[in-house]
């Protein structure tokens, strides 16, 4: 119950200050630009198979083995394996409920798919694979970039390898280690643009923990997408110190959903959009 009044509270906290609708009373033209023509821009077609996918995978009752979620998982499951690795305690979740506990819905997927078509960057990460839904949305919407992802559960990520090859999305590469093994050697790959999409640990400690070595990864660009910023006070306290770092060029908070610009020349600032 105590958890539900604080999201509640963090709710209408949001919806008292969001007034940029479709980019209106935004000045700065990035922002502007981005938030008219991603946020609310016009879909990328295509992606009603991805939905067919979801579909089959909610009438799919096979149980595989998993990793315990651990820590902030609760009852949806919505923490990451990572950090636990694949010695810690397993159960067995159906793939009905993985994908209904944990899948991006297509509303956020949707915004992905836009944020990606729109940007055109070669390469793409993932933290948080999960069953393939959001991998899926980045990769078809621009199935000439490279799209790595890691999951830190060996069965969900050999589910999530069935559903890319599924989907002829061959421009998905999948990894199963810990986060802070993976992260820092697919970031030293590339010093070009680059998205990152954070949506596998729901502690506030930890999604400071990997931003900071997304940001500090040298001087390129990068776009930080962070899923569930509002999971709990713990999460939305770790995102007000995100924003607030020197790094960080711009970025919109969208409800749940945040994006930063990290090492943009463009107007510092800070906007929360009615999305």
């Amino acid at each position: 119950m105590k958890v539900l009044i604080e999201k509640i509270i963090l709710y209408i906290h949001f919806r008292i200050h969001a007034g940029h609708r479709k980019g209106r009373g935004v000045h700065p033209p990035f922002a502007f630009e981005f938030i008219r023509e991603v946020v609310y821009g016009k879909d990328a077609g295509g992606l009603e198979r991805i939905e067919n996918l979801r579909d089959s995978l909610l009438r799919n009752r096979k149980v595989l083995p998993v990793t315990d979620m651990g820590a902030g998982a609760g009852k949806n499951l919505k923490a990451s394996v990572s950090e636990l690795g694949e010695g810690s305690g397993k159960e067995t979740r159906s793939i009905r409920d993985l994908v209904k506990c944990t899948a991006i819905p297509a509303k956020k997927g949707r915004l992905l798919a836009r944020i990606v078509r729109h940007m055109q960057l070669e390469r793409m990460i993932e933290l948080g694979t999960g069953t393939g839904i959001s991998s899926l949305y980045m990769g078809l919407a621009s199935p000439n970039s490279k799209i790595k992802t890691c999951e830190g559960s060996s069965s969900i990520a050999e589910l999530a390898r069935v559903n890319f090859r599924q989907m002829g999305a061959n421009n998905i590469e999948v990894s199963n280690l810990s986060f802070r093994e993976w992260l820092p050697g697919v970031l030293k790959e590339s010093e070009e643009e680059l998205i990152v999409f954070l949506d596998g640990d729901h502690r506030g400690e930890k999604m400071l923990e990997y931003s900071g070595m997304v940001i500090n990864a040298g001087e390129s660009r990068k776009i930080l997408i962070l899923d569930d910023i509002h999971w709990s006070k713990d999460m939305n306290r770790a995102w007000k110190k995100l924003i607030k770092l020197d790094e960080v060029s711009l970025s919109l908070e969208l409800y749940n959903t945040g994006i930063v610009f990290i090492h943009y020349d463009v107007q510092k600032e800070h906007i929360i959009v009615n999305f």
